[in-house]
């Protein structure tokens, strides 16, 4: 393990002198939470999926996918310079090295989660929104942390199979569809076979997950409802899960065969 955080120590010195962390790690969720909460201000909170109870969640969720472009990068960059090649003759093993990857990425999460909250917080006080409570939002980021670690571990498995120009393209393509398919700021529930087909992808359970931490409400054909941790709640968590081990299994597995080609 101690290998594990000296390794870590140094991507995390080359995470923090990336710009991609404070654009889009940082600052664009934030941005994001603006934008709506002023849509929301102006439209005089007509969209419950735009309060910050619901808004939120989503963005949270939405932040994390930035958290795999960066480590998409990092990893494939450190492929591409050979420097991952002269560090196998080191005495660290495969998963080691996903470790020492993992972890600042982790921290990296959670300091978004917590910049969620407190944007989220800052800006409701000024367009004069209800706002969750400290325990919700501490309930709130508990509940991301399976889909933070799934985008987490996917980073890395996406810079092992992809150069380091390919894979700001993959990764891409899974931010966009973690905004649409997630619901961060559509209303699914309204959508019908769509949200059905979203509950088996990880995003939009996940948001549906910290929803209830926060005591969101959505529209119904009767009118407004509360997210409960009802049957569909408790299999999309299983479902978040489930993505989470794949997303850990193929990334050592994989680490450990480019290691072994690579040698």
């Amino acid at each position: 393990m101690k290998k594990s955080l000296i390794f870590a120590r140094r991507n995390a010195l080359e995470t923090v002198r990336d710009p991609v962390l404070y654009i889009f790690c940082l600052g664009f969720p934030v941005a994001m939470l603006a934008l709506f909460q002023i849509i929301n201000h102006y439209t005089n909170g007509a969209t419950p999926t735009f309060l910050p109870a619901s808004l939120v969640p989503g963005v949270m969720m939405f932040s994390f996918t930035f958290v795999m472009l960066t480590m998409s990068l990092l990893v494939s960059r450190d492929k591409s310079t050979a420097l991952l090649r002269r560090l196998y003759a080191s005495p660290l093993r495969s998963w080691q090295f996903v470790l020492g990857y993992a972890i600042p990425a982790v921290v990296i999460g959670i300091a978004q989660a917590f910049i969620c909250v407190g944007a989220g917080a800052v800006l409701a006080r000024i367009v004069g929104a209800a706002y969750f409570s400290f325990g919700s939002a501490m309930l709130l980021i508990l509940t991301q942390l399976p889909v933070l670690f799934f985008c987490v571990f996917l980073g890395i498995l996406f810079g092992a199979l992809l150069s380091d120009k390919s894979a700001p393209g993959i990764t891409s393509i899974f931010i966009s569809a973690s905004g649409i398919l997630g619901g961060a700021w559509m209303p699914l529930e309204s959508m019908g076979s769509f949200a059905t087909f979203c509950r088996f992808l990880p995003f939009y359970p996940s948001v549906i997950l910290g929803r209830i931490a926060t005591g969101a409400t959505y529209m119904t054909s009767g009118g407004i409802a509360d997210y409960t941790f009802d049957k569909t709640a408790k299999l999309g968590l299983v479902t978040v899960l489930l993505y989470l081990a794949a997303a850990i299994v193929l990334s050592f597995v994989t680490f450990r065969q480019q290691m072994k080609k690579d040698n």
